[in-house]
């Protein structure tokens, strides 16, 4: 019996020398970690800031970068908001506008972005996939999450150490992690580029070189490209505007010639027949800037391959905003209610 108790004694002093050393190792990353899920800060101020939205998007980087209301509501007042995210999903972006579905105002319009890789599955592995999913665990109510994992709830609130990877040397005073950690900061894409690459050889060998890489990383080791369930939250997201009384509005964002012209005409005609498939069956207009001849080659328009930077955006949504009749009517027949 006294080695049992002893047994059982040494267990216990395991078990909580192990959580007292987890406890520590997740205070000292809390300390020096930045927040990952930065870009999902908007959502916090979402119930005291943005109850009547009039002007949205969905999507994820390219309508991040492409939507810019700042001039759309200093000049004509329209309470806007930009809910696209890096990597975002139909299915995580049908979750958001259910979970805010009240913060809509009854006269709406929301534009819907549709890039090629719209409809496939765009991490490459199952870690990544994680990463990307944490970051709606610290707005979203677990009942509209897909394929709600409480784990994961456990870990963005409570224990980010666990899902640190790589990030754990952080937590290690040195300075060569330090540095490399500086460094990989000053790789992350701040949509507005430090130098205008138009008529520059080097910076255009720069955006051909980050074409080909967005290029492989969205085509390659794909089964297919175009998956039904992706296309089904799509339609899911056309009958929740329907339902909401939300004028829907599918675009395609401008990118570089760089990053067009490497899609092969045969997947581009299957993406136009696909989206255009949808368009007819849902009644939902759609308009195609990939291509445009106004943005495509001007490269000082982009912040990279595929996404536009702030004066690209500014040009976008003055273009649309003249161009897109439903965008038209909208402004001419809906008074704004302030930002």
């Amino acid at each position: 019996m006294k080695r049992i108790a002893l047994f059982a004694a040494k267990c216990l002093g395991v078990s909580l020398a192990a959580a007292a050393l987890l406890f520590l190792l997740n205070l000292r990353y809390k300390q020096v970690m930045e927040n990952p899920y930065s870009d999902a800060d908007k959502f916090h101020f979402m119930s005291s800031n943005y109850t009547d939205i009039q002007i949205c998007n969905i999507g994820s980087s390219h309508g991040e970068y492409a939507f810019d209301y700042q001039d759309l509501t200093k000049r004509l007042g329209y309470q806007c908001f930009n809910f696209a995210m890096s990597s975002q999903t139909y299915n995580y972006d049908y979750a958001i506008l259910s979970m805010y579905k009240k913060n809509f105002s009854d006269q709406c319009l929301m534009f819907i972005p549709v890039s090629y890789f719209s409809f496939n599955n765009e991490v490459i592995d199952e870690e990544e996939e994680q990463f990307l999913n944490g970051k709606y665990y610290t707005f979203l109510s677990p009942r509209y999450i897909p394929d709600y994992n409480p784990y994961m709830d456990i870990i963005t609130h409570y224990l980010p150490v666990l899902a640190a990877g790589e990030d754990i040397v952080k937590i290690l005073p040195s300075l060569s992690f330090q540095v490399l950690a500086a460094q990989a900061d000053a790789n992350v894409q701040t949509g507005t580029p430090a130098v205008s690459p138009a008529n520059n050889p080097e910076l255009e060998a720069e955006f051909q070189e980050k074409a080909q890489n967005r290029y492989h990383r969205h085509m390659d080791d794909k089964d297919e490209y175009f998956l039904p369930e992706r296309i089904n939250n799509l339609y899911d997201i056309l009958a929740f505007c329907e339902n909401n009384g939300i004028t829907a509005v599918l675009i395609t964002t401008p990118y570089t010639s760089f990053y067009s012209d490497l899609f092969a005409e045969d997947f581009k005609e299957e993406f136009r027949s696909t989206i255009t498939e949808i368009a007819e069956k849902s009644g939902v207009p759609y308009y195609d800037y990939s291509e445009d001849e106004r943005f495509s080659g001007m490269l000082n328009y982009f912040s990279d391959a595929d996404h536009l930077n702030t004066e690209g955006a500014a040009l976008f949504m003055k273009t649309i905003e003249k161009e897109i009749p439903e965008f038209r009517e909208f402004l001419l027949h809906t008074a704004p209610n302030g930002d």
